[in-house]
């Protein structure tokens, strides 16, 4: 993003979702080469999936939003209402302790209204 910016920042948005294209194609294809999850295996891996999703979502197109879906239906849902409210926690802590970080892939004007 930073090295991107630096030469244009006309060019960010376009750059970036194509390199989020290719991140969530491949993603979607190593997920579907897993033959089985532990249960943990298969949170973690919901979790990390739904936490890129996220933190790139400006930049998300509607192939990078199919290759997404496409790697979290690879997963085995989450049986327990425990494993939902995990998945739920341990996200929002992601996202509160990366706050800064993440604000570097959001627009400006989102930025604003969020402070």
């Amino acid at each position: 993003h930073a090295e991107v910016f630096t030469i244009s920042k006309e060019l960010v948005p376009r750059v970036l979702s194509r390199i989020v294209e290719a991140v969530a194609e491949e993603l979607s294809r190593l997920m579907q080469c897993v033959s089985s999850f532990s249960r943990h295996g298969a949170l973690q891996a919901r979790l990390e999936i739904c936490a890129l999703r996220d933190a790139v979502a400006i930049y998300l197109t509607e192939e990078s939003r199919s290759s997404f879906k496409q790697a979290l239906e690879a997963l085995p849902q989450l049986s327990s209402g425990a494993d939902k409210k995990l998945m739920e926690d341990l996200l929002n802590e992601f996202k509160s302790s990366m706050h800064l970080q993440l604000t570097c892939f959001q627009t400006p004007s989102s930025v604003m209204m969020k402070t």
